[in-house]
């Protein structure tokens, strides 16, 4: 395992930028060649490894690693966890709202994760673990828009914003002040419940150290989040716009 400190955009960083890009592109390709048995096959095993991820995950948070974290860290309250859950029920056949909210919080959140990582060593256990989740759920989305024929609609983007901003968010704020700070555990010094990033700015670098200290970080916060949310719908938009003329 790699014991060097992180390098944003460094050679092992640009080499699984490289790869998730490969599979994104790949996997489609292969799939929509084969019959549909095959692309049924694969649309599970997707779903699988996806719940295989948040289940070890957090495992492998508490009980493998050589100085594990508080269990109230690795509880299942961020946007990725829920991308992930909520992708693996939609390829096995749940609804269409699943799909919208993991195209938007995926595109965005786990796009912006993986370029922007919240690691400090490159190639580690933690490293591996936190490029593998984010990447398949860019994967994901992505098999779902090109190989299942997914898409959200305007009207979708505007819900998706209603749910992430005036619904989960209080939420996972109420959360995090209930659950409060953690006590220090091996050589964790200890800190603040921080899901979504609503107490505290992650560790590495990332957008949120030009914005002001927390709590004072949310509202550009959300205000990006939107933007970024809009942003993402905006390929569909033109597409749509040039197929309707």
């Amino acid at each position: 395992m790699g014991t060097a400190p992180f390098v944003l955009f460094g050679t092992i960083h640009v080499f699984s930028l490289a790869l998730i890009f490969a599979i994104v592109i790949g996997l489609p390709y292969m799939v929509n060649r084969s019959s549909d048995g095959n692309k049924d096959i694969v649309t599970k095993v997707i779903a699988f490894l996806l719940l295989a991820h948040a289940v070890a995950s957090p495992y492998k948070d508490l009980f493998i690693l050589e100085n594990p974290y508080h269990w109230k860290e690795v509880l299942p309250f961020h946007m990725c966890d829920f991308s992930e859950i909520i992708l693996a029920w939609f390829l096995l056949g749940g609804p269409k709202i699943l799909f919208n909210l993991a195209y938007f919080w995926g595109i965005a959140g786990a796009t912006m994760a993986l370029l922007t990582p919240d690691v400090t060593v490159g190639g580690d256990l933690d490293y591996i673990f936190f490029f593998a989740g984010h990447g398949m759920i860019v994967i994901a989305v992505f098999y779902a828009i090109l190989t299942l024929g997914n898409l959200p609609t305007l009207k979708d983007a505007h819900q998706v914003i209603l749910i992430t901003v005036f619904i989960l968010l209080p939420i996972i704020y109420v959360i995090n002040l209930i659950l409060g700070d953690f006590e220090p555990y091996g050589i964790d010094p200890g800190g603040v419940t921080n899901y979504w990033y609503l107490m505290a700015k992650p560790d590495g670098d990332s957008l949120l150290n030009f914005f002001p200290d927390p709590p004072y970080h949310i509202l550009p916060s959300l205000v990006i989040t939107v933007c970024v949310f809009y942003l993402v719908y905006l390929p569909i938009g033109i597409k749509n716009k040039l197929n309707s003329r």
